[in-house]
């Protein structure tokens, strides 16, 4: 499969002519041999023969300024903000959980072991999980609104 990895790779040079003798022997013998990368190149060849029907259109007069200002502008790096979001939401789970650890298992107490019965009210219930798909998006955003919706909450209550 590795073979028809590099083969497709060459089809577009191999259907324009755009390389060697000896390239595209070796090219045309794989698609002799192999139906996959032949139907592949007929897709190709179909796809150039539309192109050609359709033709070619010119740039608008303002092109080169567009270009320049879309290869002027700094590419935006979204790894590193996503770790930190996903880093942000690890360290609020954490001390969560911790805080959750210290209030179940308190030494000493024989009731701690058992979990506390709790009321949860309805509405809170529902806007928290109308909150969870905004979890992943934006954690900082989500963790804003459940805090001022449990602000209002305790306003009215």
């Amino acid at each position: 499969m590795g073979d028809c990895e590099q083969i497709r790779r060459q089809l577009a040079d191999y259907c324009v002519g755009g390389m060697s003798r000896r390239r595209r022997a070796r090219v045309a013998a794989h698609l002799r041999a192999c139906a996959s990368c032949g139907a592949e190149l007929e897709a190709l060849e179909r796809t150039g023969a539309v192109l050609e029907a359709v033709g070619v259109e010119a740039a608008p007069d303002d092109w080169e300024r567009v270009r320049q200002q879309l290869c002027a502008r700094p590419r935006q790096r979204r790894r590193p903000a996503f770790r930190v979001a996903w880093g942000v939401g690890m360290a609020a789970v954490g001390v969560v959980l911790l805080i959750l650890g210290g209030l179940v298992l308190r030494p000493g107490d024989q009731t701690a072991l058992q979990p506390p019965a709790v009321s949860v009210d309805t509405e809170l219930r529902g806007t928290m999980e109308d909150h969870l798909s905004a979890v992943w998006a934006a954690p900082l955003a989500d963790e804003a609104a459940v805090g001022l919706r449990l602000a209002e909450l305790d306003e009215d209550g």
